[in-house]
């Protein structure tokens, strides 16, 4: 395991150590190159003392050939000792540019004019033919010197060239190098986190409960192993604290379900209990009408106590698939209305239906769908009381189909709204608290979801949202 994974600490610090050795050679190759740059101005310089020697012997020759005059003469002798001096301080940098032979050639004319001079010192008066020499071995000093020089200036010329474009070369590279190993170096270390990203957005929607290995491309780095391990470790424990927390609501459903069952046929129960004791304890002094009034309140709370269980075995029934079908949601509403009509007109409500002209179809059970609608028009019509006004809208909202119910009645407190879908919550006197617990049931199963929105003494809307049946073959 120790070999396995790399510290992502060391890999930062092998990429700083790299990029400060690439730098130390950029000023290092630049360093040399001025040194060399510099040296090749220096021999340039030194070239130019070579020739302004050369130079005031010519000059010298030239005063002493017109005026015979000795001082020239010694001036002359003065600088060609001056030029060897020159030329031997400066050979090995010369004889570097190639012209070796130059050199050579170029020493050994001074020494001829040297001596040719030296003999001319010693004699009272120059003639013709010494004078004709000493300016021809002059003209070939500055000959040779000038071939020297134009082939040293070459060299010179191309080195200088070369060593002013090489810092260029090598920043060039490092240009391009550096961005290409900044990218490498971000993508092994932002490409693991990418992965864990990537499995982190798949644990919300149980598309997976643990992050896999990475087995292709980049380092494994130890600090993301322990990060992935550390991850995974904390989904199990928040999954196996989850399957806790809901084995504990499915025991406090069960509970509350059983409490509620249990105080919801208790009451007719108690009910018929206390009349039938009273029945069998005063059945000598009850008169026959009497009798048949206690037996009617027994009959009422049996009829009671079956309606719980008939809504039990309904809300049980809704769990469980049911057949499928192309739904107008127009023709569901109509046939709704039909079933509470005479209830409407009864209480004096007002009703505006609004459907669209084309077809609103949804996937479903036609049954299940109509005891929806039933049950929240039902609880419009009970809220409104006396008068009132019923509004049904059936309309598309982006993928949806939506069915709206509006009311004119009290409103829902806000404490009461929160509640209303719960099994056996209720406000009515003999209500049992699964109307719209079953609804809430049966919309889900139908992929939909049910809205409410109230506002105390304005009124309730009840909003329907389902999934669009688009007729291609297939559901939506």
């Amino acid at each position: 395991m120790k070999n396995k994974y790399i510290t992502l600490k060391k890999v930062i610090y092998i990429a700083v150590a790299c990029y400060t050795i690439i730098l130390l050679f950029i000023v290092t190759a630049t360093y040399i190159c001025i040194k060399k740059l510099d040296q090749k101005v220096y021999l340039w310089i030194q070239l130019e003392n070579i020739d302004r020697q050369i130079l005031e012997v010519r000059r010298y020759e030239k005063n002493y050939l017109l005026y015979h005059n000795k001082q020239d003469l010694l001036y002359t002798m003065d600088y060609i000792e001056k030029l060897e001096l020159e030329l031997q301080k400066n050979s090995d940098f010369i004889k570097n540019l190639d012209t070796k032979a130059e050199i050579n050639e170029l020493k050994k004319i001074i020494d001829d004019y040297k001596s040719t001079l030296e003999n001319i010192l010693e004699q009272e008066k120059i003639n013709p033919i010494q004078a004709k020499e000493i300016r021809k071995k002059g003209h070939k000093i500055v000959v040779i010197f000038n071939q020297l020089r134009n082939k040293a200036t070459q060299k010179l010329n191309y080195d200088i060239k070369k060593y002013s474009l090489i810092p260029v070369l090598i920043i060039f590279i490092v240009l391009i190098v550096a961005p290409i190993g900044a990218y490498i170096l971000a993508t092994w270390i932002i490409k693991p986190i990418e992965y864990l990203a990537y499995y982190a957005h798949k644990i919300p929607g149980a598309q997976t409960n643990y992050i896999p290995e990475h087995e292709k491309g980049f380092i494994k780095y130890k600090e993301y192993e322990q990060l992935r391990k550390a991850i995974n470790e904390m989904i199990k424990s928040l999954n196996d604290k989850q399957q806790e927390v809901i084995q504990a609501e499915k025991m406090a459903a069960i509970g509350t379900t059983i409490s509620g069952i249990a105080h919801e046929i208790n009451n007719p129960l108690n009910n018929i209990f206390l009349t039938v004791e009273v029945i069998i304890d005063s059945f000598k002094e009850l008169d026959q009408e009497e009798i048949q009034e206690m037996l009617q309140d027994i009959y009422k709370e049996a009829e009671r106590a079956r309606e719980i269980v008939a809504h039990l075995l309904e809300f049980a029934r809704n769990k469980k698939e049911s057949k499928l079908e192309k739904i107008d949601l127009r023709n569901l509403v109509k046939e709704s209305l039909k079933l509470v009509t005479s209830e409407i007109n009864l209480k004096g409500i007002k009703r505006n239906i609004i459907l669209p002209d084309e077809e609103v179809n949804v996937r479903g059970n036609f049954n299940q769908l109509q005891q929806v609608l039933i049950n929240i028009i039902t609880n419009a019509i009970q809220a409104m009381g006396k008068g009132g006004k019923l509004e049904i809208r059936v309309k598309k909202k982006d993928n949806q189909a939506v069915i709206e119910i509006s009311d004119t009645g009290p409103g829902i407190p806000e404490e009461i709204r929160k509640k209303i879908f719960e099994p056996f919550f209720t406000t009515k006197e003999k209500g049992t608290g699964l109307g719209l617990s079953v609804s809430y049931s049966i919309i889900q199963k139908h992929k939909g979801q049910i809205e409410v929105e109230s506002e105390e003494g304005k009124g309730t809307t009840f909003r329907i949202l389902l999934p669009i049946y688009e007729n291609t073959g297939g559901a939506s």
